[in-house]
């Protein structure tokens, strides 16, 4: 703790501070788009949301890596400013996927669902109406949802989008009662193959 320098943790700060600008710059840019798609989505109310559990535990990685870091900055014998700037920018880390899995909840409507996914610009919209078949994946950790719905009211088989979300037990069990009470489509759980 005596190799502990105020002035090298100054400049360490300075370079964090721009490595924020990027990281959060471009994530709120993003939201910013993804608030334009959804000015027209109209859905009713929110009934529930549901948070990605794998995001939870990528949080709880880097929260890890963080206080290993900050010991390592700490325990070092000199002062170093990429040993301050790496927890620095582990926190900016978590606080970007925070950001990022607020995002990318799936939000449980009244008329349907509305996600967004990491890899794909603006909002998945999903009417419930439109849904016809749903296989529930059950895990021990988490279980995944996977909803076939078709976009226009006479689509056939073929023109089925899959939209997939993974979620904890407890979300599942919500998401499945919703569709139950708002849709005619078949559900399915993979794990036992009886239908639910």
């Amino acid at each position: 703790m005596e190799s502990f320098d105020p002035r090298v943790l100054s400049h360490a700060c300075f370079l964090a501070f721009i490595y924020a600008l990027l990281a959060l710059g471009a994530s709120a840019y993003r939201q910013i788009l993804d608030d334009f798609a959804a000015k027209d989505v109209k859905l009713g109310e929110d009934l529930d949301t549901s948070y990605d559990p794998f995001m939870m535990v990528i949080l709880g990685g880097i929260v890890a890596l963080t206080a290993l870091f900050t010991w390592i900055a700490l325990a070092w014998n000199e002062a170093r400013i990429e040993l301050y700037v790496v927890p620095l920018c582990l926190l900016i880390n978590f606080m970007q996927f925070y950001y990022r899995m607020h995002q990318q909840r799936l939000q449980i409507k009244t008329l349907g669902l509305v996600g967004r996914t990491i890899f794909e610009e603006g909002w998945r919209i999903v009417r419930y109406d439109n849904i016809h078949l749903v296989e529930v994946e059950q895990d021990p950790i988490w279980d995944t949802v996977v909803m076939y719905y078709t976009e226009k009211a006479d689509a056939t088989g073929k023109d089925a989008i899959e939209f997939r979300r993974r979620m904890t037990h407890r979300m599942r069990k919500e998401l499945i009662e919703a569709l139950e009470m708002r849709t005619s489509a078949k559900i399915f759980t993979k794990e036992s193959g009886k239908q639910s």
